[in-house]
Protein backbone atom coordinates (compact mmCIF):
# COMPACT_ATOMS: atom_id res chain seq x y z
CA UNK A 1 0.00 0.00 0.00
CA UNK A 2 2.80 2.35 0.82
CA UNK A 3 4.48 1.63 -2.52
CA UNK A 4 1.20 2.24 -4.35
CA UNK A 5 0.69 5.57 -2.61
CA UNK A 6 4.21 6.67 -3.51
CA UNK A 7 3.73 5.71 -7.15
CA UNK A 8 0.55 7.78 -7.23
CA UNK A 9 2.31 10.85 -5.79
CA UNK A 10 2.43 13.37 -8.73
CA UNK A 11 5.31 15.35 -7.22
CA UNK A 12 7.48 12.25 -6.92
CA UNK A 13 6.51 11.21 -10.43
CA UNK A 14 7.59 14.56 -11.86
CA UNK A 15 10.85 14.38 -9.90
CA UNK A 16 11.60 10.94 -11.33
CA UNK A 17 10.72 12.14 -14.81
CA UNK A 18 12.99 15.19 -14.39
CA UNK A 19 15.86 13.02 -13.19
CA UNK A 20 15.42 10.66 -16.11
CA UNK A 21 15.43 13.53 -18.63
CA UNK A 22 18.55 15.02 -16.99
CA UNK A 23 20.45 11.71 -17.22
CA UNK A 24 19.48 11.21 -20.86
CA UNK A 25 20.36 14.84 -21.71
CA UNK A 26 23.79 14.56 -20.08
CA UNK A 27 24.50 11.30 -21.94
CA UNK A 28 23.35 12.77 -25.27
CA UNK A 29 25.58 15.79 -24.74
CA UNK A 30 28.70 13.63 -25.06
CA UNK A 31 27.61 11.59 -28.05
CA UNK A 32 29.44 14.16 -30.18
CA UNK A 33 32.29 15.26 -27.92
CA UNK A 34 34.00 17.47 -30.48
CA UNK A 35 30.91 19.56 -31.10
CA UNK A 36 30.15 19.75 -27.39
CA UNK A 37 33.65 20.93 -26.51
CA UNK A 38 33.68 23.47 -29.35
CA UNK A 39 30.35 24.97 -28.28
CA UNK A 40 31.22 24.85 -24.57
CA UNK A 41 34.60 26.40 -25.42
CA UNK A 42 32.86 29.32 -27.15
CA UNK A 43 30.66 29.83 -24.09
CA UNK A 44 33.70 29.55 -21.80
CA UNK A 45 35.70 32.07 -23.84
CA UNK A 46 32.84 34.58 -23.95
CA UNK A 47 32.09 34.30 -20.23
CA UNK A 48 35.80 34.50 -19.32
CA UNK A 49 36.40 37.54 -21.52
CA UNK A 50 33.36 39.45 -20.28
CA UNK A 51 33.88 38.59 -16.59
CA UNK A 52 37.59 39.41 -16.67
CA UNK A 53 37.13 42.60 -18.69
CA UNK A 54 34.33 43.80 -16.41
CA UNK A 55 36.49 43.10 -13.37
CA UNK A 56 39.34 45.11 -14.90
CA UNK A 57 36.92 47.93 -15.70
CA UNK A 58 35.65 48.01 -12.12
CA UNK A 59 39.22 48.01 -10.79
CA UNK A 60 40.45 50.69 -13.19
CA UNK A 61 37.48 52.97 -12.59
CA UNK A 62 37.83 52.58 -8.84
CA UNK A 63 41.54 53.42 -9.02
CA UNK A 64 40.89 56.40 -11.28
CA UNK A 65 38.26 57.78 -8.92
CA UNK A 66 40.44 57.19 -5.87
CA UNK A 67 43.47 58.81 -7.50
CA UNK A 68 41.47 61.78 -8.75
CA UNK A 69 39.68 62.45 -5.48
CA UNK A 70 42.64 61.51 -3.29
CA UNK A 71 45.02 63.89 -5.06
CA UNK A 72 43.46 67.22 -4.13
CA UNK A 73 39.68 67.36 -4.61
CA UNK A 74 38.29 64.92 -2.04
CA UNK A 75 35.10 62.86 -2.29
CA UNK A 76 32.73 65.68 -1.30
CA UNK A 77 32.94 69.47 -1.38
CA UNK A 78 30.85 72.09 0.41
CA UNK A 79 30.79 75.56 -1.17
CA UNK A 80 28.67 78.67 -1.57
CA UNK A 81 25.85 77.80 -4.02
CA UNK A 82 27.21 80.29 -6.58
CA UNK A 83 30.92 79.53 -6.20
CA UNK A 84 31.25 76.68 -8.77
CA UNK A 85 29.89 78.92 -11.56
CA UNK A 86 31.27 82.25 -10.34
CA UNK A 87 34.53 81.82 -8.43
CA UNK A 88 34.59 85.27 -6.90
CA UNK A 89 36.36 85.99 -3.64
CA UNK A 90 33.04 87.10 -2.12
CA UNK A 91 31.34 83.71 -2.65
CA UNK A 92 32.36 82.26 0.71
CA UNK A 93 31.08 79.79 3.26
CA UNK A 94 30.41 81.70 6.48
CA UNK A 95 31.18 80.49 9.98
CA UNK A 96 33.75 77.92 8.89
CA UNK A 97 34.86 77.05 12.41
CA UNK A 98 31.34 76.11 13.52
CA UNK A 99 30.69 74.17 10.32
CA UNK A 100 33.87 72.16 10.79
CA UNK A 101 32.79 71.40 14.36
CA UNK A 102 29.39 70.18 13.16
CA UNK A 103 30.93 68.08 10.39
CA UNK A 104 33.31 66.43 12.83
CA UNK A 105 30.25 64.92 14.50
CA UNK A 106 29.22 63.18 11.26
CA UNK A 107 30.67 59.64 11.37
CA UNK A 108 32.89 58.32 8.62
CA UNK A 109 34.29 61.59 7.23
CA UNK A 110 37.33 63.86 7.50
CA UNK A 111 37.04 67.55 6.64
CA UNK A 112 39.54 70.24 5.61
CA UNK A 113 38.66 73.95 5.09
CA UNK A 114 40.23 75.96 2.25
CA UNK A 115 40.34 79.63 1.30
CA UNK A 116 41.23 80.51 -2.30
CA UNK A 117 42.22 83.82 -3.84
CA UNK A 118 43.77 84.86 -7.14
CA UNK A 119 46.98 86.86 -6.79
CA UNK A 120 49.92 88.14 -8.78
CA UNK A 121 53.13 86.45 -7.65
CA UNK A 122 56.33 88.47 -8.09
CA UNK A 123 60.02 87.78 -7.57
CA UNK A 124 62.57 90.36 -8.72
CA UNK A 125 61.35 91.43 -12.18
CA UNK A 126 59.23 88.35 -12.90
CA UNK A 127 55.50 88.18 -12.26
CA UNK A 128 52.96 85.44 -12.86
CA UNK A 129 49.34 85.03 -11.84
CA UNK A 130 48.08 82.09 -9.86
CA UNK A 131 45.69 80.82 -7.21
CA UNK A 132 46.80 81.11 -3.59
CA UNK A 133 45.16 78.41 -1.49
CA UNK A 134 45.08 78.69 2.28
CA UNK A 135 44.86 75.31 3.99
CA UNK A 136 45.19 73.57 7.32
CA UNK A 137 48.00 71.18 6.40
CA UNK A 138 47.33 68.80 9.27
CA UNK A 139 43.72 68.36 8.22
CA UNK A 140 44.63 68.22 4.54
CA UNK A 141 46.92 65.24 5.12
CA UNK A 142 43.91 63.35 6.51
CA UNK A 143 41.74 64.20 3.49
CA UNK A 144 44.05 64.17 0.44
CA UNK A 145 47.48 62.80 -0.35
CA UNK A 146 48.77 65.81 -2.26
CA UNK A 147 51.00 67.20 0.51
CA UNK A 148 52.58 63.92 1.55
CA UNK A 149 55.09 63.97 -1.30
CA UNK A 150 57.07 67.19 -1.64
CA UNK A 151 59.85 67.34 -4.23
CA UNK A 152 61.96 69.83 -2.28
CA UNK A 153 61.81 71.38 1.19
CA UNK A 154 58.90 71.00 3.59
CA UNK A 155 55.33 72.11 4.24
CA UNK A 156 54.69 75.68 5.44
CA UNK A 157 54.34 76.08 9.18
CA UNK A 158 54.14 79.85 9.76
CA UNK A 159 52.06 82.50 8.00
CA UNK A 160 55.09 83.86 6.14
CA UNK A 161 55.82 80.62 4.28
CA UNK A 162 54.57 79.20 0.97
CA UNK A 163 54.64 75.98 -1.04
CA UNK A 164 55.05 76.47 -4.80
CA UNK A 165 54.61 74.23 -7.82
CA UNK A 166 57.76 73.33 -9.72
CA UNK A 167 56.64 75.13 -12.88
CA UNK A 168 55.71 78.30 -10.98
CA UNK A 169 59.07 78.25 -9.17
CA UNK A 170 60.91 77.98 -12.50
CA UNK A 171 58.82 80.76 -14.03
CA UNK A 172 59.58 83.04 -11.09
CA UNK A 173 63.20 81.91 -10.92
CA UNK A 174 63.03 81.13 -7.21
CA UNK A 175 64.10 78.25 -5.01
CA UNK A 176 63.99 77.19 -1.39
CA UNK A 177 64.53 80.17 0.91
CA UNK A 178 63.76 82.84 -1.71
CA UNK A 179 61.10 85.46 -1.16
CA UNK A 180 58.03 86.10 -3.32
CA UNK A 181 55.36 88.79 -3.01
CA UNK A 182 51.65 88.07 -3.59
CA UNK A 183 49.35 90.95 -4.51
CA UNK A 184 45.58 90.70 -4.84
CA UNK A 185 42.27 92.31 -3.97
CA UNK A 186 40.77 91.83 -0.52
CA UNK A 187 37.10 91.02 0.01
CA UNK A 188 36.11 94.62 0.76
CA UNK A 189 38.07 96.01 -2.18
CA UNK A 190 41.35 96.83 -0.46
CA UNK A 191 44.80 95.60 -1.44
CA UNK A 192 45.89 92.21 -0.18
CA UNK A 193 49.65 91.85 0.07
CA UNK A 194 51.78 89.02 1.40
CA UNK A 195 55.55 88.69 1.58
CA UNK A 196 56.27 84.95 1.58
CA UNK A 197 59.33 82.77 1.79
CA UNK A 198 59.48 79.61 -0.30
CA UNK A 199 59.93 76.60 1.98
CA UNK A 200 58.76 73.82 -0.34
CA UNK A 201 58.32 72.92 -4.00
CA UNK A 202 55.96 70.23 -5.28
CA UNK A 203 55.73 68.39 -8.60
CA UNK A 204 52.30 66.80 -8.96
CA UNK A 205 52.70 65.68 -12.55
CA UNK A 206 49.69 67.83 -13.48
CA UNK A 207 50.98 70.78 -15.52
CA UNK A 208 48.01 73.03 -14.70
CA UNK A 209 48.45 72.49 -10.96
CA UNK A 210 52.23 72.90 -10.98
CA UNK A 211 52.12 76.25 -12.75
CA UNK A 212 49.10 77.87 -11.12
CA UNK A 213 48.63 76.71 -7.51
CA UNK A 214 50.42 77.91 -4.39
CA UNK A 215 49.71 76.85 -0.82
CA UNK A 216 50.12 78.68 2.45
CA UNK A 217 48.41 78.53 5.83
CA UNK A 218 44.66 79.10 6.05
CA UNK A 219 44.99 81.95 8.56
CA UNK A 220 47.46 83.74 6.26
CA UNK A 221 44.99 83.90 3.36
CA UNK A 222 42.05 84.76 5.64
CA UNK A 223 43.96 87.66 7.21
CA UNK A 224 45.49 89.01 4.01
CA UNK A 225 42.23 88.95 2.01
CA UNK A 226 39.99 90.08 4.91
CA UNK A 227 37.94 86.88 4.96
CA UNK A 228 37.61 86.51 8.70
CA UNK A 229 36.10 83.14 9.62
CA UNK A 230 35.16 82.40 6.01
CA UNK A 231 36.40 79.81 3.52
CA UNK A 232 35.60 78.90 -0.05
CA UNK A 233 35.57 75.10 0.25
CA UNK A 234 35.17 72.42 2.83
CA UNK A 235 36.80 69.33 1.32
CA UNK A 236 35.65 65.99 2.71
CA UNK A 237 36.95 62.46 2.47
CA UNK A 238 34.56 59.58 3.24
CA UNK A 239 35.70 56.27 4.65
CA UNK A 240 33.01 54.57 2.53
CA UNK A 241 33.12 56.20 -0.92
CA UNK A 242 30.60 53.67 -2.27
CA UNK A 243 27.76 55.32 -0.28
CA UNK A 244 28.37 59.01 -0.89
CA UNK A 245 24.66 59.78 -1.32
CA UNK A 246 24.00 58.58 2.21
CA UNK A 247 27.00 60.52 3.53
CA UNK A 248 25.77 63.69 1.81
CA UNK A 249 22.36 63.22 3.40
CA UNK A 250 24.00 63.03 6.85
CA UNK A 251 26.02 66.16 6.07
CA UNK A 252 22.94 68.13 5.03
CA UNK A 253 21.14 67.13 8.20
CA UNK A 254 24.15 68.37 10.19
CA UNK A 255 24.72 71.75 8.50
CA UNK A 256 21.37 72.54 6.85
CA UNK A 257 20.56 73.45 3.25
CA UNK A 258 22.28 76.84 3.03
CA UNK A 259 25.37 75.48 1.29
CA UNK A 260 26.00 73.47 -1.85
CA UNK A 261 27.07 69.89 -1.08
CA UNK A 262 28.38 67.87 -4.06
CA UNK A 263 30.09 64.54 -4.54
CA UNK A 264 33.01 64.12 -6.95
CA UNK A 265 30.51 63.34 -9.71
CA UNK A 266 29.37 66.97 -9.52
CA UNK A 267 32.70 68.81 -9.46
CA UNK A 268 34.65 66.27 -11.57
CA UNK A 269 32.05 65.84 -14.30
CA UNK A 270 34.65 65.13 -17.00
CA UNK A 271 35.92 62.08 -15.13
CA UNK A 272 32.37 60.81 -14.63
CA UNK A 273 31.52 61.31 -18.31
CA UNK A 274 34.68 59.57 -19.50
CA UNK A 275 33.89 56.56 -17.29
CA UNK A 276 30.29 56.44 -18.52
CA UNK A 277 31.34 56.65 -22.17
CA UNK A 278 33.96 53.94 -21.71
CA UNK A 279 31.39 51.75 -19.94
CA UNK A 280 28.92 52.14 -22.80
CA UNK A 281 31.59 51.28 -25.36
CA UNK A 282 32.63 48.21 -23.38
CA UNK A 283 29.02 47.05 -22.98
CA UNK A 284 28.48 47.30 -26.73
CA UNK A 285 31.56 45.19 -27.45
CA UNK A 286 30.72 42.60 -24.80
CA UNK A 287 27.08 42.48 -25.88
CA UNK A 288 28.09 41.87 -29.49
CA UNK A 289 30.39 39.05 -28.41
CA UNK A 290 27.67 37.41 -26.33
CA UNK A 291 25.18 37.66 -29.19
CA UNK A 292 27.64 36.01 -31.59
CA UNK A 293 28.21 33.16 -29.14
CA UNK A 294 24.47 32.74 -28.64
CA UNK A 295 24.00 32.47 -32.41
CA UNK A 296 26.67 29.79 -32.53
CA UNK A 297 24.77 27.86 -29.84
CA UNK A 298 21.55 28.21 -31.87
CA UNK A 299 23.34 26.80 -34.89
CA UNK A 300 24.66 23.92 -32.81
CA UNK A 301 21.20 22.86 -31.63
CA UNK A 302 19.68 23.22 -35.06
CA UNK A 303 22.34 20.78 -36.25
CA UNK A 304 21.48 18.50 -33.31
CA UNK A 305 17.85 18.38 -34.40
CA UNK A 306 18.82 17.80 -38.02
CA UNK A 307 21.23 14.96 -37.24
CA UNK A 308 18.91 13.27 -34.72
CA UNK A 309 15.72 13.64 -36.73
CA UNK A 310 15.26 9.89 -37.07
CA UNK A 311 15.88 9.43 -33.34
CA UNK A 312 13.24 12.01 -32.46
CA UNK A 313 10.87 10.52 -35.04
CA UNK A 314 11.26 7.09 -33.46
CA UNK A 315 10.57 8.50 -29.97
CA UNK A 316 7.45 10.17 -31.24
CA UNK A 317 6.39 6.97 -33.03
CA UNK A 318 6.53 4.91 -29.84
CA UNK A 319 4.36 7.46 -28.03
CA UNK A 320 6.78 9.83 -26.37
CA UNK A 321 5.31 13.30 -26.12
CA UNK A 322 7.04 16.08 -28.07
CA UNK A 323 7.11 18.17 -24.88
CA UNK A 324 9.40 15.66 -23.20
CA UNK A 325 11.75 15.75 -26.20
CA UNK A 326 11.81 19.55 -26.02
CA UNK A 327 12.58 19.39 -22.29
CA UNK A 328 15.41 16.99 -23.07
CA UNK A 329 16.88 19.41 -25.63
CA UNK A 330 16.54 22.31 -23.17
CA UNK A 331 18.31 20.20 -20.54
CA UNK A 332 21.13 19.56 -23.01
CA UNK A 333 21.39 23.32 -23.63
CA UNK A 334 21.47 23.90 -19.87
CA UNK A 335 24.26 21.36 -19.33
CA UNK A 336 26.19 22.90 -22.23
CA UNK A 337 25.89 26.25 -20.47
CA UNK A 338 27.00 24.76 -17.14
CA UNK A 339 30.13 23.22 -18.66
CA UNK A 340 31.11 26.36 -20.61
CA UNK A 341 30.40 28.89 -17.86
CA UNK A 342 32.12 26.74 -15.22
CA UNK A 343 35.31 26.68 -17.29
CA UNK A 344 35.17 30.39 -18.14
CA UNK A 345 34.29 31.46 -14.61
CA UNK A 346 36.96 29.26 -13.08
CA UNK A 347 39.73 30.61 -15.32
CA UNK A 348 38.53 34.20 -14.83
CA UNK A 349 38.46 33.90 -11.03
CA UNK A 350 41.93 32.38 -10.90
CA UNK A 351 43.38 35.13 -13.09
CA UNK A 352 41.53 37.89 -11.23
CA UNK A 353 42.69 36.53 -7.87
CA UNK A 354 46.31 36.42 -9.02
CA UNK A 355 46.20 39.92 -10.54
CA UNK A 356 44.53 41.32 -7.42
CA UNK A 357 47.87 40.68 -5.68
CA UNK A 358 50.33 41.22 -8.53
CA UNK A 359 48.58 43.89 -10.62
CA UNK A 360 49.36 44.94 -14.18
CA UNK A 361 52.17 47.53 -14.39
CA UNK A 362 51.31 50.64 -16.40
CA UNK A 363 54.73 52.28 -16.23
CA UNK A 364 57.80 50.86 -17.96
CA UNK A 365 55.72 49.30 -20.73
CA UNK A 366 58.13 50.54 -23.40
CA UNK A 367 55.50 52.85 -24.92
CA UNK A 368 56.32 56.52 -25.30
CA UNK A 369 53.91 58.84 -23.52
CA UNK A 370 52.23 56.13 -21.43
CA UNK A 371 53.27 57.70 -18.12
CA UNK A 372 51.99 61.13 -19.20
CA UNK A 373 48.69 59.70 -20.39
CA UNK A 374 48.28 57.71 -17.18
CA UNK A 375 48.92 60.80 -15.08
CA UNK A 376 46.47 62.85 -17.14
CA UNK A 377 43.64 60.37 -16.67
CA UNK A 378 44.49 59.52 -13.03
CA UNK A 379 45.50 55.96 -13.90
CA UNK A 380 47.68 54.37 -11.16
CA UNK A 381 51.12 52.81 -11.69
CA UNK A 382 49.63 49.32 -11.44
CA UNK A 383 46.14 48.22 -12.40
CA UNK A 384 44.20 45.80 -10.19
CA UNK A 385 40.90 44.10 -11.05
CA UNK A 386 37.88 44.74 -8.86
CA UNK A 387 35.09 42.28 -8.24
CA UNK A 388 31.40 43.16 -8.46
CA UNK A 389 28.20 41.16 -8.49
CA UNK A 390 27.28 42.49 -11.94
CA UNK A 391 30.61 41.41 -13.45
CA UNK A 392 30.12 37.85 -12.18
CA UNK A 393 26.43 37.53 -13.00
CA UNK A 394 25.85 39.49 -16.22
CA UNK A 395 27.51 37.34 -18.86
CA UNK A 396 26.53 33.93 -17.37
CA UNK A 397 22.89 35.01 -17.24
CA UNK A 398 22.96 36.33 -20.81
CA UNK A 399 24.53 33.09 -22.02
CA UNK A 400 21.99 31.05 -20.03
CA UNK A 401 19.15 32.90 -21.73
CA UNK A 402 20.90 32.47 -25.08
CA UNK A 403 21.32 28.72 -24.70
CA UNK A 404 17.70 28.27 -23.60
CA UNK A 405 16.52 30.38 -26.53
CA UNK A 406 18.61 28.12 -28.76
CA UNK A 407 16.76 25.13 -27.30
CA UNK A 408 13.40 26.83 -27.85
CA UNK A 409 14.26 27.59 -31.48
CA UNK A 410 15.10 23.93 -31.92
CA UNK A 411 11.72 23.15 -30.34
CA UNK A 412 9.87 24.45 -33.41
CA UNK A 413 11.81 22.02 -35.58
CA UNK A 414 10.93 19.18 -33.21
CA UNK A 415 7.25 20.16 -33.15
CA UNK A 416 7.12 19.89 -36.94
CA UNK A 417 8.70 16.44 -37.13
CA UNK A 418 6.41 13.82 -38.66
CA UNK A 419 7.35 10.38 -37.30
CA UNK A 420 6.75 8.51 -40.55
CA UNK A 421 8.77 10.95 -42.67
CA UNK A 422 11.54 11.09 -40.05
CA UNK A 423 11.88 7.29 -39.99
CA UNK A 424 12.04 7.15 -43.78
CA UNK A 425 14.85 9.73 -43.93
CA UNK A 426 18.49 8.77 -44.30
Amino acid sequence: MAEASLSQDPHRGRAKEGGFIARIAWRNLWRNKRRTWLTAGGIAFASFLVIFSNAMQVGIYGSMIENATGLLEGHIQITHPSYPDDTKLEQTVLGATELVRLLEQVPGIEVAPRAEAYALMSADERSFGGLVVGVDFERENQVVGFFRQIALGRLPVGDEEILLGGTMARNLGVGIGDEVVALGSAKQGGVAAMALRVVGIFNSGQAEIDRSLMFTTLSNVQNAFALGDEVHKLVIRATDPQNLDQVIEHIRRAIGDDWLVRSWEGFMAELKQSIELDTIGGDLVFGSLLIIVCFSVVNTFLMVVFERKREFGMLLAIGMQSGLIVRQVLAEAFFMWVVGVSIGLGIALMLITWLSFEGIPVADMGMEGVDEMASMFYVPDRLYPGMSVSSLVFSPLVLLVGTQVAGLIAMFRIKNIQPVEALRGE
